[in-house]
């Protein structure tokens, strides 16, 4: 999905727009400003992540709406955190305490304590039954900073008073209850193949909102294909998988399209990876966002 647009900006002028936004709300109370520099630190993290998928995106008017939409639908908590982030370079001045991530295993929970006993048994078709299984509430965040800081990702080894443990995606598969089936991840293809996915899960240049698949589940009672698709997005995007945004990339929709398959494709490998490339990131980058499954690590 390309953003429209018939304009080029420079990555200065990006900068300039958000020094813009300072001047106009410096008169404004302590509260406005710092929501106001909030957001501003938020548009530079989506312009860079649109810029990083695509070097000839253009910000439009319709992609600034979609990112202040975006930021006002953010929970409060993680709204506060942008306003510590550096504008300049993306970067996270947060304190050393602070460890945000998308991994919410008690989201799903309670997701999954509103299925029906058809949409269960829909869930184990496409090799999930492990997962909505798991008994788990909040992550448990501090433990998870602190272990992230003494993982290896070169080595994928978790070192604790002098002993090495090794991270594998044999081991993920176990703890998580999932597989690797054989079949690669497909992430590219023609958007005219998942189209009627993109236009149902209502797709924005920015990928699909989680809290829109969210709502999207709560309300459907079907076990359908389009269900299983819909509830195994929502597992990558608040358990397997997550990313640092509100929005998971519609390139699973090409994984997806063949639900038939989707068992069989090899998760273990995958997850295991984003994981290790996450806290790579996370690390070398001083992110404020740790990106992939961290309920692996408690």
């Amino acid at each position: 999905m390309k953003v429209r647009g018939s304009h080029k900006r420079k990555a200065g002028d990006f900068e300039s727009s958000c020094e813009m936004l300072v001047d106009a709300h410096r008169s404004r109370g302590s509260k406005d400003r710092e929501n106001n520099h909030g957001f501003i630190s938020f548009f530079a993290e989506s312009v860079r992540q649109l810029k990083a998928k695509d070097g000839r995106a253009c910000i439009t008017n319709e992609v600034r709406k979609e990112i202040r939409n975006a930021f006002k639908n953010l929970p409060v908590e993680e709204k506060c955190q942008y306003k510590f982030q550096s504008r300049r370079g993306g970067k996270a001045n947060v304190e050393k305490v602070k460890f945000l991530t998308r991994c919410a295993p008690d989201r799903l929970a309670a997701l999954v304590s509103h299925l029906t006993e058809k949409q269960r048994k829909a869930v184990c078709d496409i090799g999930l039954g492990s997962i909505i299984d798991l008994k788990c509430g909040r992550l448990k965040r501090k433990l998870c900073a602190w272990l992230v800081e003494r993982i290896d990702t070169a080595r994928c080894v978790l070192q604790l008073n002098g002993h090495e443990l090794e991270l594998s995606p044999n081991s993920f598969g176990y703890i998580m209850g999932v597989t690797d089936g054989g079949m690669p991840m497909e992430l590219q293809g023609d958007s005219a193949e998942v189209a009627a996915y993109l236009d149902k899960f209502n797709a924005t240049s920015r990928g699909i909102n989680i809290k829109t698949m969210e709502d999207i589940l709560l309300t459907s009672k079907d076990a359908d294909n389009d269900f299983k698709v819909a509830f195994m997005l929502f597992t990558l995007c608040t358990l397997l998988c997550p990313p640092g945004g509100v929005h998971i990339s519609y390139s699973f929709l090409f994984t997806l399209k063949d639900v038939h398959s989707i068992r069989n494709r090899n998760w273990a490998t995958f997850c295991f990876e984003r994981l290790m490339c996450g806290i790579t990131r996370y690390k070398d980058e001083k992110l404020a966002h740790v990106g992939g499954c961290l309920l692996y690590l408690e």
